[in-house]
């Protein structure tokens, strides 16, 4: 088994091709800022990007935290856990890297996902909600009676939640299985973000969506924008739009996307499993 400083291991050449793909990605979106054809002003606030580092090793993670990059979303517990784990050989802890859950996300997997995550982006139901709520209540136990760390996102507060809506004509929380893509109804944004906010120990930070495949993107994230406004009319504090990849994120900025999740143009290629 190799130890955590050897799966972190990676050749120059990797490190130089990860930095500038992320380079030219962040010329793309500092350029879709300036675009004020949607809903954007020149108030409007910094994107964010979020490396998506799904299927590539830890390695590359380690790459891109070496090049300054501190963003980071995975899709699956299995992968993230070990990858953040790793990653604290080498982080500086002035300056650690932040971790941002991004998929669809098993009840039973949130007393995991609470130990690395700062923000879980995924979340479509109220029982995710009371799952989350419970696992980060009792890692916050466990670290205060010395058995474990604190949750990482202790430091801020609490952990932040996205609430994730389809844009899909129907929706059924959960269902990405199915081969949809995913979310929460749209009528039960303002439900799940009161349930959010009931618990202390949780703190909803805004929207997430996908544009629904085949759709015009434009008119999926104005829509997107429009579900936001009523979100933030209830809870100001609220005003994050997680949307916006590869293919379509200056769309999803033109629309008000305050975070954009990019795994291909930076990373390469998948090969799926």
């Amino acid at each position: 088994m190799m130890s955590e400083e050897q799966t972190l291991k990676y050749t120059s050449e990797r490190a130089q091709q990860l930095a500038d793909n992320y380079a030219r990605v962040m010329t793309r979106v500092r350029d879709a800022e300036a675009d004020t054809s949607g809903v954007r002003t020149e108030h409007s606030p910094t994107v964010r990007l979020v490396t998506v580092t799904k299927f590539f090793p830890a390695s590359d993670v380690a790459a891109l935290y070496t090049q300054g990059v501190r963003i980071f979303g995975e899709n699956r517990d299995q992968e993230a856990a070990p990858k953040a784990r790793a990653l604290r050989a080498i982080e500086k802890p002035a300056d650690p890297a932040y971790w941002a859950f991004i998929g669809q996300l098993q009840t039973n997997k949130a007393k995991s996902v609470v130990k690395y995550a700062h923000q879980v982006q995924s979340v479509d139901r109220a029982s995710l909600i009371d799952s989350l709520a419970k696992a980060y209540r009792n890692q916050v136990a466990r670290y205060e009676a010395g058995e474990q760390d604190a949750p990482v996102a202790l430091s801020q507060g609490a952990l932040e939640c996205l609430i994730q809506v389809s844009l899909e004509a129907q929706a059924t929380a959960g269902h990405a299985s199915e081969g949809a893509r995913g979310g929460t109804d749209q009528d039960e944004i303002l439900e799940l973000a009161e349930r959010i906010e009931a618990q202390e120990e949780l703190r909803c930070g805004g929207i997430m969506a996908v544009a629904p495949l085949g759709a015009n993107p434009d008119e999926s994230f104005e829509k997107l924008w429009e579900l936001a406004q009523g979100l933030r009319a209830e809870f100001p504090h609220a005003d994050q739009i997680s949307a916006g990849m590869s293919a379509d994120l200056e769309a999803a900025i033109r629309w008000g996307s305050t975070c954009v999740r990019v795994g291909s143009d930076i990373m390469g290629k998948r090969d799926y499993p």
